[in-house]
């Protein structure tokens, strides 16, 4: 593959650069025959020239469709940290919302909520993603509920109704 074009590193940066779905799952596809394991480490190691992997390029771009297949990744990191300030891509993501799309951002915040970034990790300055908010209450309540849900150990896992919200899970 590496004489014929990109490789599957470069494939999936491009991918998170210009919410690009298909280029993922072409990656995935050839990883036919690996585990489940050995696919996630593969994806967790993959980062751009700066260090920032595959979800902070997804949050820095506004990259919802191609964030959305990541997750469906099993044994993927949602919390990586970026080499410079420790961000996650939750903090990422909170500075598109603020200067880029508010819309997409906070759309980007729920989903990365639901599939289980951690809203609770500092960065190096002592940040968490919801002290970089600013005029968004949408999106620091759904950070602050986020946040609430971890520290009281409440989950979504048992449906008090026996509804399935059509989450990804861990089983088959």
């Amino acid at each position: 593959m590496s004489d014929e074009g990109a490789s599957p590193r470069e494939l999936i940066v491009e991918a998170c650069r210009r919410d690009q779905p298909h280029l993922i799952e072409q990656v995935i596809d050839s990883f036919k025959g690996k585990s489940n394991e050995e696919v996630a480490e593969f994806f967790n190691g993959v980062t751009d020239s700066m260090g920032n992997h595959a979800l902070h390029i997804c949050a820095q771009y506004g990259s919802y469709d191609t964030m959305d297949a990541l997750f469906d990744i099993q044994f993927f990191e949602c919390d990586p940290l970026t080499r410079l300030d420790n961000d996650t891509p939750l903090h990422v993501v909170v500075r598109y919302a603020n200067e880029k799309d508010a819309e997409i951002g906070t759309e980007m915040i729920t989903m990365m909520c639901e599939a289980g970034c951690d809203p609770r990790v500092r960065n190096k300055h002592g940040q968490k993603p919801v002290d970089l908010v600013y005029n968004n209450a949408e999106v620091k309540t759904t950070l602050q509920q986020a946040e609430y849900v971890l520290s009281e150990g409440l989950r979504n896992d048992n449906h008090v109704d026996g509804d399935d919200d059509g989450s990804a899970t861990d089983s088959e």
